[in-house]
């Protein structure tokens, strides 16, 4: 005879590997979801629509993002492109500045910054400063000036300069313990180089004082070309065949012993300090490592955080971080993979909180940068049938992509400023009603009715799916049983337009006002299904631009 029993979830542990799928030993079977895709892990339980993508700029060229920050109220945004950066602050270019960095050597860049200086190192150009002026609209870029450059005989018998054009010059970079460090050059992939305290620029070794330069050689059982060195705990050195630390402090040409830590060996992207850990992704593209200091072994460790969803990394090329801003307390790592999509990592370690999501755009993902509190993308998209670059910024605000958001100074239905989307069908939000999709030309549109707060973007569809459900009956559990869900109990925060296999929510209830907007529903809704099925998932979908948080669901399964 059937019988009914009930489930919940509140996706906790973010979407999980596909080949979990069988796995009902594990605590996060039931806490994770199959598919989370375009919404938003939250640390507290559930999931929430992800922000939209604000146009900001039309780049149209490849580009790398970096972010400058002097303080928290000047803070910019560097987009190198092929021998130029250009330099924005709160969304508005303010000069362009020209650069010896071809396209080809843009992904190859890496770049630390002291106060208004930041220090960009490639290995086949003299490293440069580019330093801000007087003003916003004032930079300049300028070579190094290098001096006591360190010897090395390369095999003719006669010592010459590690770094020159022929040799190659530094390829990372970073402060630390007031020295300025290099790592890796063309000619010596393995050394790592100190300048002497408090004076960056120069190297020079004299007699080995503790204020004097340092040259540190990995000479181990195996290449390991310097990938990224980071200022941590201790100076962190990653490699193509593992991670190093020198724990002494202070480092001095005596005390500078550098100690292998582990052997997973790294990616070229620069790794990212994040809820007290280092992450990083290793040299196969496949995993996200947390590089981690334990107090027991005094030594690092560097456990995998990607395991259960290995499968939304793709050989990531970019990676930046978040660490919680004014409206939220949560950290989210973004992770730009080679097919465009975003692997968002949500991690607050002292809560046992880590859940990845996935997030697509009608489009492709370059780059991210974080400034401060702004998470910037590069977004390469096909818009009337030309590949656009634009850069876009992650905003709470808004619920589509490539988006203009206008205000007007009195109630209008003439919308302007959306040259940047010409041509293709998009999206249109009127003061937070979704109204009849529209096609800008000339970069204008004309809506319904008078509105004070328009909204007009490229749309995304949001979409959680629950693990295949499982419970214990009398007789063992039903995962591979036929089973019928009975009845879904969705826990909705401010949401709208959420639909349950198929089944939409309803949001207006009987005798309510028409021809006014619906508030988003804050509450308990009940949803009963038909049909049996052997998995038995609930799919959760939103197909228009409207707030959606899934804070948790009930469903009753008959087996």
């Amino acid at each position: 005879m059937p019988r009914v029993l009930s489930l919940q979830t509140s996706f906790n542990s973010g979407v999980l590997d596909p080949r979990l799928a069988a796995r009902t030993d594990l605590k996060h079977f039931y806490q994770g979801a199959a598919v989370a895709e375009n919404v938003q892990s939250l640390p507290q339980g559930g999931m929430k629509r992800r922000p939209g993508f604000k146009y900001v700029d039309a780049i149209n060229a490849e580009a790398r993002l970096a972010a400058f920050a002097f303080n928290v109220e000047q803070t910019y945004l560097m987009v190198f492109t092929n021998l130029n950066v250009a330099i924005y602050k709160d969304g508005v270019k303010q000069a362009d500045v020209t650069t010896p960095w071809t396209t080809a050597q843009l992904f190859e860049l890496q770049w630390t910054q002291s106060a208004d200086t930041m220090i960009i190192v490639h290995e086949s150009h003299q490293p440069r400063k580019l330093v801000r002026g007087s003003s916003h609209t004032s930079w300049t870029l300028s070579n190094i000036a290098l001096t006591n450059i360190p010897q090395y005989d390369f095999g003719s018998g006669t010592a010459e300069p590690v770094w020159s054009s022929t040799k190659g010059w530094p390829k990372t970079v970073t402060f630390y313990q007031a020295r300025l460090w290099f790592g890796g050059s063309g000619s010596r992939p393995q050394t790592l180089w100190g300048s002497k305290t408090n004076d960056f620029f120069n190297f020079d070794f004299g007699d080995s004082l503790d204020d004097e330069g340092i040259s540190i050689t990995l000479d181990t059982d195996q290449v390991n070309a310097i990938t990224s060195v980071y200022a941590g705990r201790h100076l962190l050195i990653f490699t193509t065949g593992g991670e190093f630390s020198i724990h002494d402090a202070p480092i001095t040409p005596a005390l500078s012993a550098v100690k292998r830590q582990t052997l997973f060996g790294s990616s070229n992207i620069p790794p990212k300090s994040i809820d007290g850990s280092t992450l990083f992704v290793d040299r196969t593209g496949k995993s996200v490592r947390e590089f981690l200091f334990a107090h027991s072994e005094d030594a690092y460790t560097a456990g995998t955080v990607s395991l259960l969803a290995a499968h939304l990394l793709n050989s990531p090329v970019d990676m930046d971080a978040s660490r919680g801003t004014s409206t939220s307390d949560a950290n989210y790592v973004y992770f730009v993979n080679g097919d465009g999509t975003v692997a968002v990592f949500n991690t607050l370690r002292a809560q046992e909180v880590g859940g990845w999501t996935k997030w697509t755009t009608n489009g492709t993902v370059e780059g991210v940068s974080v400034v401060v509190e702004d998470v910037y993308f590069l977004v390469k998209r096909t818009i009337n049938g030309v590949t656009k670059r634009y850069l876009e910024i992650l905003d709470a605000d808004t619920y589509t992509d490539a988006c203009a958001k206008v205000s007007l100074s009195t109630p209008g239905s003439a919308i302007t400023g959306l040259g940047h989307l010409d041509g293709e069908e998009c999206r249109v939000r009127a003061d937070d009603s979704v109204m009849a999709n529209k096609t800008p030309s000339s970069g204008s549109i004309t809506i319904e009715r008078n509105a004070d707060v328009v909204e007009v973007g490229l749309n995304y569809t949001t979409k959680v799916q629950t693990m295949p459900l499982n419970m214990d009956f009398q007789d063992g559990p039903i995962l591979m049983r036929k089973k019928r869900i009975v009845k879904v109990v969705a826990n909705l925060y401010e949401s709208l337009g959420v639909s349950v296999n198929n089944e939409q929510m309803v949001d207006r209830i009987f005798g309510a006002a028409l021809g006014k907007n619906v508030n988003p529903y804050t509450g308990i809704k009940e949803l009963y299904l038909m049909g049996w099925t052997d998995l038995a998932q609930i799919e959760i979908t939103q197909d228009d631009p409207l707030p959606m948080t899934i804070l948790g669901l009930g469903v009753e399964v008959e087996a």
